[in-house]
């Protein structure tokens, strides 16, 4: 074993814990900061018993003899290359040989047999397909959270009082909420900037009719103007806990989903008087 350096640290002596000048290749790179990132307790005790070196370069040479031809896969068009590829005597490499392309690459596993083309599509049913559908089991995107929020919604059919209201977006926001105007503008519009065209793929897709958005416009009403009086008109804290509210419900499959995609949803709606709506009475009093 090989002499370890030490180091004079307050009170104690310390390993001089310096990494070597090893001439890694990208195996032995990629090991190395694998070490550091994922496993730094093995990483630790190879440094202090000075084995670190070692270690990298047996792992290199046996990535080494396992990988000895190098393919380049471009996502571009192959084409007529006439500058040299120097490997470093690492890899065997043909430049009319061993760059592809996808046409290429497609060409190829055409050619295959069919038992070979069938372990090609389980491995990427594995690789890509199953992981892809795994992480939409347990997190939404912010177009199939307020697709999940406006189906909840929907389900929601009762109706706690029939209400007289008016549609005035600029009366609501200048007047009624004067006092929290700027921090409802602020909030539309810097929601609309990341969340405004998601809005818009979720209406195309829908296709919402008139009867299940009536339903959609009582039920935001209703609870709205509960959670309004609750907070004692402060629209901001309502639609804070009205966020909470609908994040909570969706929540209950165990998926997490997109929060300020839920709030963009009922500030646009707020926007059109169906979140804190106008009430005939008030209104008619007010203006």
């Amino acid at each position: 074993m090989k002499e370890i350096e030490y180091i004079q640290v307050g009170d104690y002596q310390l390993p001089n814990l310096k990494v070597e000048e090893m001439h890694l290749n990208r195996f032995g790179r990629a090991k190395l900061d694998y070490l550091k990132k994922h496993d730094y307790g093995l990483y630790f005790k190879l440094l202090t018993k000075n084995e670190l070196k070692d270690y990298l370069l047996k792992v290199q040479k046996e990535a080494d003899d396992l990988y000895d031809r190098l393919v380049v896969l471009i996502l571009t068009q192959k084409k007529k290359y006439s500058s040299d590829f120097d490997t470093q005597g690492l890899f065997s490499f043909e430049k009319t040989r061993d760059i592809w392309d996808v046409e290429k690459l497609i060409k190829d596993i055409r050619e295959l047999e069919t038992v070979q083309i069938k372990k090609i599509s389980d491995y990427l049913s594995e690789e890509l397909c199953n992981k892809y559908y795994s992480v939409r089991e347990t997190q939404a995107g912010e177009v199939d959270t307020i697709i999940d929020l406006i189906e909840y919604i929907s389900q929601n059919r009762k109706v706690n009082k029939d209400r007289k209201t008016t549609v005035d977006p600029e009366y609501k926001i200048y007047k009624r909420f004067k006092n929290f105007t700027d921090k409802l503008i602020t909030e539309y519009t810097t929601l609309y900037t990341i969340y405004g065209e998601a809005l818009n793929i979720v209406n195309e897709t829908l296709g919402i009719d008139e009867a299940q958005d009536i339903i959609i416009m009582f039920y935001l009403q209703d609870i709205s103007v509960q959670f309004l009086e609750e907070e004692h008109d402060n629209p901001i804290a309502a639609l804070n806990k009205l966020v909470t509210y609908f994040e909570e419900k969706l929540s209950t499959n165990g998926k997490k989903y997109d929060r300020s995609a839920i709030k963009f949803y009922l500030v646009n709606e707020m926007i059109k008087c169906r979140v804190f709506p106008n009430e005939g009475s008030e209104y008619d009093a007010d203006k």
